[in-house]
């Protein structure tokens, strides 16, 4: 095989989150002044949220009522993975039909590190994936940095060039690209807003069976 590690985004891409994420923003984020546009979303998808509360301060000159904002709204993050969000189509086969052939798995997100645990112990996938990281461990330099990428192969040891970075957003993919990474592209029309031309592949789902093609992953 060419490829011998996947490496998955989570929100949008294992678990269908980000649209909870958006509506928590417009509640939280819309009464006070700062819209979600599609500009916005582009912005603030992939990085930390330090880096996020950094560049929204910055952004829309608001100080220590940003901070106030942030923490209130991280009250309401943890129900979306343990009881909102469910898993995208075809991930649960691609994540088995992975570990059935010997790749190695890990998911590199810009959510925290707690999150990424609920998400993999929720739906059984523990076992599966090799390592789960968060831009935690880069000191959170979140996407389109490539440095949560480069950890994640370090930690699996495998190159760079011999992973396949799957995503749905458009920093992700620049993140991919970065690190000398291939990619596969899954956008979703409801939120991926942005450029996808340096993926490698794009498509519609996990369940198009142009990717297993790409990661030479027998169906039958």
């Amino acid at each position: 095989m060419k490829y011998k590690a996947i490496i998955y985004d989570m929100d949008g891409l294992l678990v269908d989150s980000m649209i909870h994420w958006l509506e928590l923003d417009r509640i939280f984020f819309e009464p006070r002044g700062i819209k979600i546009t599609e500009d916005l979303v582009r912005q603030l998808t992939g990085k930390s949220e330090k880096e996020n509360l950094a560049f929204l301060k910055k952004e829309f000159n608001m100080g220590i009522e940003m901070d106030d904002l942030f923490a209130k709204r991280r009250e309401h993050i943890d129900i979306i993975y343990r009881e909102k969000t469910i898993d995208m189509p075809g991930v649960d086969v691609l994540i088995k039909k992975a570990k059935e052939i010997g790749l190695k798995q890990a998911v590199a997100s810009g959510a925290p590190h707690h999150t990424i645990k609920i998400v993999a112990e929720r739906f059984g996938w523990v076992d599966h994936f090799d390592e789960l990281l968060s831009v935690e461990h880069v000191e959170h330099r979140g996407k389109p940095e490539p440095d949560v990428f480069l950890h994640t192969a370090e930690k699996l040891g495998i190159k760079p060039e011999e992973c396949v970075v799957l995503e749905d957003a458009e920093n992700g993919v620049v993140a991919a690209k970065r690190a000398g990474m291939a990619c596969i592209a899954v956008p979703d029309k409801r939120w991926s807003f942005g450029d996808f031309s340096e993926a490698d592949l794009v498509v519609d789902s996990l369940e198009n069976k142009e990717v297993y093609k790409f990661l030479s992953i027998d169906l039958d």
